[in-house]
């Protein structure tokens, strides 16, 4: 779905350039609209993609990776060190049996009884 999804975007962009002769841009339109089909099979829609991008794969590995140094570049990672809290913060979690709640409900289960009036018609 991801991959299907990146080569219409492709598609797109390049439609979008304005640089693609009549033929080539027509051929572009139904590619785009065979892939945006949910019931092309997987068949034909997996050599629309090697067709047009040749190992589309690598490619949106390298696209990716490409956007990942952008969004890296972009933004400053700051690492934040709260030692103190760490050694601070603890949780300790009650166990039933230690609470005596286990044995009370244990002798409330031995007397439980239901109190349903069936009248017998």
């Amino acid at each position: 779905q991801t991959e299907v999804l990146w080569c219409v975007e492709q598609l797109e962009l390049s439609l979008q350039s304005g640089k693609l002769n009549e033929k080539r841009a027509a051929e572009i339109r139904k590619s785009i609209k065979t892939l945006k089909n949910p019931q092309a099979p997987l068949i034909k829609v997996r050599q629309l993609m090697r067709s047009h991008f040749g190992d589309y794969r690598k490619k949106m590995a390298a696209d990716e990776k490409k956007a990942g140094k952008l969004e890296l570049d972009k933004t400053k990672l700051v690492e934040v060190a709260n030692t103190k809290t760490a050694e601070k913060s603890k949780f300790v979690k009650k166990s039933a049996a230690s609470t005596g709640s286990k044995s009370d409900q244990s002798q409330s289960d031995s007397n439980f009884t239901f109190s349903f009036n069936i009248d017998p018609s």
